[in-house]
Protein backbone atom coordinates (compact mmCIF):
# COMPACT_ATOMS: atom_id res chain seq x y z
CA UNK A 1 0.00 0.00 0.00
CA UNK A 2 2.71 2.38 1.08
CA UNK A 3 4.62 1.39 -2.85
CA UNK A 4 1.57 2.45 -4.12
CA UNK A 5 0.80 5.83 -2.70
CA UNK A 6 5.02 6.74 -3.07
CA UNK A 7 4.23 5.65 -7.11
CA UNK A 8 1.24 7.92 -7.41
CA UNK A 9 2.84 10.55 -5.56
CA UNK A 10 5.72 10.35 -8.31
CA UNK A 11 3.46 10.51 -11.13
CA UNK A 12 1.54 13.44 -9.99
CA UNK A 13 4.95 15.10 -9.12
CA UNK A 14 6.26 14.52 -12.88
CA UNK A 15 2.89 15.47 -14.13
CA UNK A 16 3.07 18.63 -12.23
CA UNK A 17 6.38 19.60 -12.87
CA UNK A 18 5.83 18.56 -17.01
CA UNK A 19 2.44 21.26 -16.54
CA UNK A 20 4.30 23.62 -14.64
CA UNK A 21 7.22 23.55 -17.42
CA UNK A 22 4.93 23.94 -20.64
CA UNK A 23 3.11 26.71 -18.82
CA UNK A 24 5.97 28.25 -17.56
CA UNK A 25 7.46 28.41 -21.55
CA UNK A 26 4.63 29.25 -22.78
CA UNK A 27 4.10 32.51 -20.63
CA UNK A 28 7.98 33.59 -20.67
CA UNK A 29 7.55 33.59 -24.64
CA UNK A 30 4.45 35.99 -24.40
CA UNK A 31 6.02 37.89 -22.07
CA UNK A 32 8.92 38.45 -23.37
CA UNK A 33 7.28 38.99 -27.30
CA UNK A 34 5.24 41.68 -25.30
CA UNK A 35 8.31 43.53 -23.85
CA UNK A 36 9.48 43.80 -27.29
CA UNK A 37 10.27 47.77 -28.47
CA UNK A 38 7.82 48.72 -31.14
CA UNK A 39 10.77 49.84 -34.05
CA UNK A 40 9.68 52.61 -36.12
CA UNK A 41 12.18 53.18 -39.27
CA UNK A 42 11.90 56.89 -41.12
CA UNK A 43 13.14 56.75 -44.41
CA UNK A 44 13.80 59.51 -46.80
CA UNK A 45 16.05 60.56 -49.65
CA UNK A 46 17.23 63.83 -47.75
CA UNK A 47 21.46 64.17 -46.39
CA UNK A 48 21.49 62.72 -42.75
CA UNK A 49 22.57 66.69 -42.03
CA UNK A 50 19.36 68.36 -43.53
CA UNK A 51 17.04 69.85 -40.87
CA UNK A 52 14.56 66.80 -41.58
CA UNK A 53 16.95 64.17 -40.38
CA UNK A 54 18.15 66.30 -37.58
CA UNK A 55 14.73 66.68 -36.40
CA UNK A 56 14.04 63.00 -36.82
CA UNK A 57 17.27 62.62 -35.06
CA UNK A 58 15.97 64.74 -32.11
CA UNK A 59 12.10 62.09 -31.94
CA UNK A 60 14.37 59.14 -32.03
CA UNK A 61 15.69 60.49 -28.36
CA UNK A 62 12.64 61.90 -27.52
CA UNK A 63 10.56 58.51 -27.87
CA UNK A 64 13.05 56.66 -26.11
CA UNK A 65 12.67 58.80 -23.56
CA UNK A 66 8.96 59.60 -23.18
CA UNK A 67 7.92 55.24 -23.23
CA UNK A 68 10.77 54.41 -21.36
CA UNK A 69 12.69 52.65 -24.60
CA UNK A 70 9.26 51.10 -25.88
CA UNK A 71 9.42 52.30 -28.72
CA UNK A 72 12.52 53.00 -31.00
CA UNK A 73 12.64 55.34 -34.23
CA UNK A 74 15.52 54.55 -36.50
CA UNK A 75 16.75 56.85 -39.22
CA UNK A 76 17.62 56.29 -42.67
CA UNK A 77 18.81 59.09 -44.47
CA UNK A 78 20.45 59.40 -48.14
CA UNK A 79 18.01 56.83 -49.84
CA UNK A 80 19.32 54.02 -47.51
CA UNK A 81 16.15 52.03 -47.99
CA UNK A 82 15.14 52.75 -51.40
CA UNK A 83 14.07 55.91 -53.78
CA UNK A 84 11.07 58.07 -53.24
CA UNK A 85 8.34 55.96 -54.50
CA UNK A 86 10.20 52.41 -53.08
CA UNK A 87 9.88 54.26 -50.03
CA UNK A 88 6.44 55.02 -49.65
CA UNK A 89 5.16 51.60 -51.11
CA UNK A 90 7.31 50.42 -48.48
CA UNK A 91 4.95 52.10 -45.81
CA UNK A 92 2.19 49.36 -46.95
CA UNK A 93 4.42 46.44 -46.70
CA UNK A 94 6.49 47.26 -43.49
CA UNK A 95 9.54 47.77 -44.36
CA UNK A 96 9.20 51.32 -43.25
CA UNK A 97 6.86 52.97 -40.76
CA UNK A 98 7.56 56.64 -42.16
CA UNK A 99 8.35 58.52 -45.23
CA UNK A 100 8.58 61.90 -46.05
CA UNK A 101 8.91 63.47 -49.24
CA UNK A 102 6.75 65.37 -52.21
CA UNK A 103 3.55 64.84 -52.26
CA UNK A 104 4.02 64.40 -55.97
CA UNK A 105 5.58 61.09 -54.92
CA UNK A 106 2.44 59.67 -52.87
CA UNK A 107 -0.10 61.39 -55.86
CA UNK A 108 1.76 58.71 -58.33
CA UNK A 109 0.78 55.89 -56.31
CA UNK A 110 -2.93 56.48 -54.89
CA UNK A 111 -3.89 59.43 -57.41
CA UNK A 112 -3.09 62.91 -58.96
CA UNK A 113 -6.16 64.25 -56.46
CA UNK A 114 -3.14 65.12 -53.97
CA UNK A 115 -1.34 67.41 -56.74
CA UNK A 116 -3.64 69.89 -55.02
CA UNK A 117 -0.70 71.18 -52.67
CA UNK A 118 1.50 71.83 -54.94
CA UNK A 119 -0.72 74.31 -57.08
CA UNK A 120 1.72 76.90 -58.14
CA UNK A 121 1.67 80.42 -56.90
CA UNK A 122 -0.75 79.18 -54.52
CA UNK A 123 0.86 80.31 -51.14
CA UNK A 124 3.19 83.53 -52.04
CA UNK A 125 5.41 83.05 -48.30
CA UNK A 126 6.28 80.68 -45.73
CA UNK A 127 4.01 82.45 -43.18
CA UNK A 128 0.86 82.08 -45.66
CA UNK A 129 1.43 78.23 -45.99
CA UNK A 130 1.65 77.80 -42.51
CA UNK A 131 -1.37 79.75 -42.14
CA UNK A 132 -3.13 78.19 -44.81
CA UNK A 133 -1.69 73.95 -43.91
CA UNK A 134 -2.61 74.60 -40.23
CA UNK A 135 -4.50 76.86 -38.87
CA UNK A 136 -7.03 77.56 -42.08
CA UNK A 137 -7.39 73.27 -42.24
CA UNK A 138 -4.83 72.46 -45.28
CA UNK A 139 -3.50 69.08 -43.59
CA UNK A 140 -6.69 68.18 -43.19
CA UNK A 141 -8.20 68.28 -46.42
CA UNK A 142 -5.39 66.63 -47.68
CA UNK A 143 -6.12 63.74 -45.75
CA UNK A 144 -9.43 63.70 -47.07
CA UNK A 145 -8.27 63.39 -50.02
CA UNK A 146 -6.43 60.09 -48.36
CA UNK A 147 -9.40 58.33 -46.95
CA UNK A 148 -9.08 54.53 -48.45
CA UNK A 149 -5.83 54.69 -49.12
CA UNK A 150 -4.03 52.92 -46.87
CA UNK A 151 -1.97 56.07 -46.05
CA UNK A 152 -2.64 58.62 -43.78
CA UNK A 153 -0.15 62.32 -43.56
CA UNK A 154 0.67 62.63 -40.24
CA UNK A 155 2.26 66.30 -40.62
CA UNK A 156 3.66 68.41 -43.17
CA UNK A 157 7.46 69.37 -42.89
CA UNK A 158 9.19 72.73 -44.33
CA UNK A 159 10.70 71.94 -47.84
CA UNK A 160 10.97 75.39 -48.48
CA UNK A 161 9.56 77.50 -51.48
CA UNK A 162 10.50 75.93 -54.97
CA UNK A 163 13.04 77.63 -57.22
CA UNK A 164 14.96 77.10 -60.39
CA UNK A 165 18.75 76.24 -60.92
CA UNK A 166 19.97 76.03 -64.13
CA UNK A 167 23.70 75.39 -65.95
CA UNK A 168 22.65 78.32 -68.85
CA UNK A 169 21.25 81.09 -67.66
CA UNK A 170 18.63 83.05 -64.69
CA UNK A 171 14.71 82.95 -66.43
CA UNK A 172 12.87 85.81 -66.47
CA UNK A 173 9.77 84.95 -68.77
CA UNK A 174 8.46 82.53 -70.84
CA UNK A 175 11.04 82.75 -73.55
CA UNK A 176 13.62 82.42 -71.76
CA UNK A 177 12.58 79.50 -70.46
CA UNK A 178 12.55 77.77 -73.81
CA UNK A 179 14.58 74.82 -74.44
CA UNK A 180 15.44 75.03 -70.48
CA UNK A 181 15.61 71.20 -69.64
CA UNK A 182 14.35 70.94 -66.29
CA UNK A 183 14.26 67.65 -64.06
CA UNK A 184 10.51 67.61 -61.98
CA UNK A 185 9.32 65.09 -60.42
CA UNK A 186 6.85 62.41 -62.50
CA UNK A 187 3.09 64.61 -61.38
CA UNK A 188 1.70 65.36 -64.29
CA UNK A 189 1.11 68.67 -62.42
CA UNK A 190 4.45 69.52 -62.58
CA UNK A 191 4.98 68.56 -66.19
CA UNK A 192 2.03 70.73 -67.22
CA UNK A 193 3.11 73.60 -65.06
CA UNK A 194 6.97 74.03 -67.16
CA UNK A 195 5.11 72.97 -69.69
CA UNK A 196 2.69 75.91 -69.85
CA UNK A 197 6.13 78.32 -68.67
CA UNK A 198 7.63 77.32 -72.07
CA UNK A 199 10.51 74.77 -70.49
CA UNK A 200 10.99 71.42 -71.27
CA UNK A 201 10.12 69.28 -68.32
CA UNK A 202 12.11 66.16 -67.87
CA UNK A 203 10.33 63.52 -65.32
CA UNK A 204 13.22 61.89 -63.39
CA UNK A 205 13.89 59.25 -60.05
CA UNK A 206 15.61 61.21 -57.29
CA UNK A 207 18.40 59.14 -57.51
CA UNK A 208 19.13 59.66 -61.23
CA UNK A 209 19.28 63.77 -60.40
CA UNK A 210 22.73 64.32 -59.19
CA UNK A 211 24.34 62.71 -62.40
CA UNK A 212 22.16 63.80 -64.91
CA UNK A 213 22.95 67.72 -63.87
CA UNK A 214 26.45 66.83 -63.94
CA UNK A 215 27.12 65.38 -66.62
CA UNK A 216 24.48 67.50 -68.50
CA UNK A 217 21.80 65.49 -69.15
CA UNK A 218 19.41 68.09 -67.62
CA UNK A 219 20.15 71.75 -67.63
CA UNK A 220 18.95 71.58 -63.97
CA UNK A 221 15.95 71.02 -61.77
CA UNK A 222 12.94 72.20 -59.63
CA UNK A 223 13.56 72.39 -55.81
CA UNK A 224 13.93 73.96 -52.76
CA UNK A 225 17.30 76.34 -52.06
CA UNK A 226 17.90 73.43 -48.97
CA UNK A 227 18.10 70.75 -51.77
CA UNK A 228 20.30 73.09 -53.68
CA UNK A 229 22.56 73.47 -51.09
CA UNK A 230 22.95 70.43 -49.07
CA UNK A 231 23.58 68.37 -52.78
CA UNK A 232 25.53 71.26 -54.03
CA UNK A 233 23.59 71.38 -56.98
CA UNK A 234 25.03 75.35 -57.18
CA UNK A 235 28.64 73.97 -58.07
CA UNK A 236 26.92 72.47 -61.32
CA UNK A 237 23.90 74.45 -61.97
CA UNK A 238 25.18 78.32 -60.50
CA UNK A 239 22.40 80.21 -62.28
CA UNK A 240 19.65 79.87 -59.61
CA UNK A 241 16.32 81.70 -59.97
CA UNK A 242 13.78 82.65 -57.25
CA UNK A 243 10.78 81.94 -58.91
CA UNK A 244 8.95 80.65 -55.50
CA UNK A 245 6.83 79.36 -57.56
CA UNK A 246 5.63 76.12 -55.30
CA UNK A 247 5.13 75.82 -51.83
CA UNK A 248 4.87 71.94 -52.02
CA UNK A 249 5.79 70.77 -48.49
CA UNK A 250 7.16 67.40 -47.49
CA UNK A 251 4.17 65.18 -46.64
CA UNK A 252 5.34 62.83 -43.38
CA UNK A 253 2.99 59.38 -44.19
CA UNK A 254 2.49 56.57 -42.49
CA UNK A 255 0.36 53.50 -42.87
CA UNK A 256 -3.21 53.73 -41.66
CA UNK A 257 -3.44 50.62 -40.16
CA UNK A 258 0.55 50.48 -38.53
CA UNK A 259 -0.66 54.10 -36.95
CA UNK A 260 -4.08 52.62 -35.23
CA UNK A 261 -2.27 49.58 -34.64
CA UNK A 262 0.10 51.76 -32.05
CA UNK A 263 -1.45 51.37 -28.37
CA UNK A 264 -3.01 54.19 -27.26
CA UNK A 265 -0.54 55.28 -24.50
CA UNK A 266 1.91 54.60 -27.74
CA UNK A 267 -0.32 56.77 -30.40
CA UNK A 268 -0.68 59.94 -27.76
CA UNK A 269 3.25 59.94 -27.02
CA UNK A 270 3.91 59.11 -31.38
CA UNK A 271 1.58 61.85 -32.25
CA UNK A 272 2.76 64.79 -29.70
CA UNK A 273 6.44 63.89 -30.52
CA UNK A 274 5.89 63.98 -34.31
CA UNK A 275 4.34 67.03 -34.19
CA UNK A 276 7.23 68.61 -31.93
CA UNK A 277 9.38 67.40 -34.26
CA UNK A 278 7.64 68.70 -37.68
CA UNK A 279 7.21 72.01 -35.74
CA UNK A 280 10.93 71.90 -34.85
CA UNK A 281 12.13 71.25 -38.53
CA UNK A 282 9.73 73.75 -40.06
CA UNK A 283 11.34 76.58 -37.80
CA UNK A 284 14.68 75.48 -38.39
CA UNK A 285 14.54 75.09 -42.16
CA UNK A 286 12.82 78.19 -42.50
CA UNK A 287 15.85 80.63 -40.51
CA UNK A 288 18.37 77.95 -43.41
CA UNK A 289 16.52 79.04 -46.10
CA UNK A 290 17.33 82.42 -45.11
CA UNK A 291 20.91 82.08 -45.11
CA UNK A 292 20.94 80.14 -48.24
CA UNK A 293 21.03 82.77 -50.98
CA UNK A 294 24.11 84.32 -49.32
CA UNK A 295 25.85 80.68 -49.26
CA UNK A 296 25.67 81.14 -52.91
CA UNK A 297 26.87 84.01 -53.79
CA UNK A 298 29.81 83.58 -51.71
CA UNK A 299 30.31 80.50 -53.57
CA UNK A 300 29.79 82.19 -56.96
CA UNK A 301 26.66 81.76 -58.20
CA UNK A 302 24.22 83.90 -60.14
CA UNK A 303 20.76 84.50 -57.92
CA UNK A 304 18.20 86.30 -59.09
CA UNK A 305 15.22 87.40 -57.62
CA UNK A 306 11.77 87.31 -60.05
CA UNK A 307 9.81 90.80 -60.15
CA UNK A 308 6.30 90.52 -58.47
CA UNK A 309 5.42 91.50 -62.27
CA UNK A 310 7.43 88.83 -63.62
CA UNK A 311 5.60 86.04 -61.09
CA UNK A 312 2.68 87.25 -62.05
CA UNK A 313 3.18 86.39 -65.37
CA UNK A 314 4.58 83.47 -64.95
CA UNK A 315 1.21 82.78 -62.91
CA UNK A 316 -0.96 83.97 -65.71
CA UNK A 317 0.71 81.25 -67.85
CA UNK A 318 -0.88 78.25 -65.52
CA UNK A 319 -4.23 79.02 -65.29
CA UNK A 320 -5.07 75.78 -67.12
CA UNK A 321 -3.15 73.91 -64.34
CA UNK A 322 -6.24 75.48 -61.92
CA UNK A 323 -8.90 74.32 -64.38
CA UNK A 324 -7.25 70.85 -64.80
CA UNK A 325 -6.93 70.11 -61.00
CA UNK A 326 -10.46 71.51 -59.97
CA UNK A 327 -12.06 68.60 -62.53
CA UNK A 328 -9.54 66.13 -60.98
CA UNK A 329 -10.17 66.85 -57.37
CA UNK A 330 -13.88 68.19 -57.22
CA UNK A 331 -15.30 71.59 -57.23
CA UNK A 332 -15.90 71.26 -53.36
CA UNK A 333 -12.33 70.39 -51.99
CA UNK A 334 -10.80 72.25 -54.69
CA UNK A 335 -12.88 75.34 -53.52
CA UNK A 336 -12.23 74.53 -49.81
CA UNK A 337 -8.42 74.27 -50.15
CA UNK A 338 -7.97 77.08 -52.19
CA UNK A 339 -9.48 79.39 -49.52
CA UNK A 340 -6.64 78.09 -47.29
CA UNK A 341 -4.90 80.44 -49.00
CA UNK A 342 -7.54 83.33 -49.33
CA UNK A 343 -8.26 82.66 -52.81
Amino acid sequence: MIKKLLALTLVLALVGATAVGCGGGGGGEEEAAAEEPIVIKVGHTDTSARSTNVCIEWLAEYMTEQTDGRVIVEAYPDGQLGDDPELCKGLLLGTDQVYFGLSGVLGGIVGPQLDIVDLPFLYTSYDQWVTGSFDNGGLEIYNELLEGTGYTCVDFMYNGMMNLCSSKKVYHNSADMAGYKVRVTASEMNVNIFKALGANPTPMAWGEVYTSVVQGAVDGLTHSLGVFNDFKFYEHAPYITLTEHQSSPYTVVMSTEFLESLPDDIYDIWMDGIHQACEKQRTMERELELQYVDDFVANGATVYACTEEEKAAFYALCADIYENQRDVTGADVFDRFLATAGK
